[in-house]
């Protein structure tokens, strides 16, 4: 039986990223009568060191909040930001926590060495390492990365001054135990596809998410034509496919 009381949505960020990068999703989700909260990872607070345990840790700790106020719970969670989400859901099922959405992010079992996959890749060739000092690193080229092909230039333009160097550690650790591995969250997990997202391609969108159960597992939803940064170039179909989303996971329970 589905509550009458929409679920509260906690959005998580990416790499680089904050919460201000959800300025114009907000108002679109919170026009469908979904209160929001967002967080702020330590990873890209300029600490090197910092880890995804962390940034689970302090996730956690808004959901965990949340539900102590008796509210329900969704997180979205963006690109970096999902593992992160994942880990930070583990054992909230029937708990308050409804269920997750990956907007064009990564999928990772717990356990993998995430760092021995990026040096079996040879590195990653649009980051530079150790930059502004040891222990981050910054991309080389945001402009033609997170934004093609259809976020505004106007919003480029404000989107990219705000970017901060991410913690080296966080991104070359190991993957938390993930939710998504636990049976208890079979059919409320969602996946949005980005099907022209630069950083994250399609195929690699789909290969995650068909390694990680696909449709017996994920109700996947598609953003055609969608860049990496759907947040700013289309906050309104995103929203739409939130709701879409979350009307499907209520209807399981």
């Amino acid at each position: 039986m589905s509550s009458t009381t929409k679920p509260t949505i906690v959005l998580v960020h990416g790499a680089w990223h904050g919460s201000w990068c959800w300025r114009f999703q907000i108002p679109a989700i919170e026009a469908l009568g979904y209160a929001v909260e967002t967080v702020d990872l330590p990873c890209v607070r300029g600490l090197a060191g910092t880890t995804q345990l962390d940034d689970a840790a302090h996730v956690r700790s808004v959901v965990e909040s949340q539900i102590s106020m008796g509210k329900r719970v969704v997180v979205l969670a963006h690109s970096y930001g999902g593992p992160i989400a994942s880990a930070a859901i583990t054992g909230l099922s029937g708990k308050g926590v409804l269920g997750m959405i990956a907007l064009c992010a990564y999928v990772f079992p717990g356990g993998m060495d995430q760092g021995a996959v990026i040096r079996d890749l040879g590195g990653l060739p649009y980051v530079t390492w150790d930059v502004p000092s040891e222990g981050l690193f910054l991309t080389k080229d945001p402009r033609s990365l997170f934004f093609p092909p259809d976020v505004p230039e106007d919003r480029i333009d404000w989107a990219i001054p705000q970017l901060r160097p991410q913690s080296m550690a966080a991104n070359m650790g190991i993957v938390p135990p993930q939710a998504w591995q636990d049976d208890s969250y079979i059919g409320r997990l969602g996946y949005i596809r980005c099907t022209a997202d630069v950083v994250n391609p399609i195929a690699q969108q789909d290969s995650m998410v068909t390694g990680a159960g696909g449709k017996e597992k994920w109700v996947i939803r598609t953003l055609e034509g969608s860049g990496h940064s759907p947040f700013l170039s289309r906050p309104h179909e995103v929203a739409a496919t939130l709701q879409d989303i979350v009307n499907d996971f209520e209807a399981k329970l």
